[in-house]
């Protein structure tokens, strides 16, 4: 009788021993079953770590809005100002 190899023994899913595995987590390379994998822009990952991906895109996300507001805002100052100092003029010559 032949021992199992060590591949053999990680075909099946790291949160669930008794199934089969379905896919290796990019990350942190657990194999996991099809419950508990998710492909993600193309990759699959186990929970704890698209659950990570998800935080730091989110993160990601805030920034870039948060300059594109204050991009716009600036943008809105800047024609206020030049409608106050045409109106002002404007309103020098009447």
């Amino acid at each position: 009788m032949s021992t199992p190899s060590v591949g053999a023994a990680r075909q099946t899913c790291a949160n669930h021993p008794d199934r089969p595995a379905h896919a290796l987590c990019m990350t942190c390379h657990k194999t996991v079953c099809g419950e508990c994998a998710t492909e993600w822009d193309g990759i699959n990952y186990c929970v704890s770590c698209l659950a990570a991906q998800r935080r730091s895109a989110r993160a990601r996300g805030s920034i870039v809005g948060a300059l594109c507001a204050l991009a716009l805002s600036a943008l809105l100052f800047a024609l206020a100002a030049r409608l106050m100092v045409w109106l002002g003029v404007l309103a020098a010559t009447l």
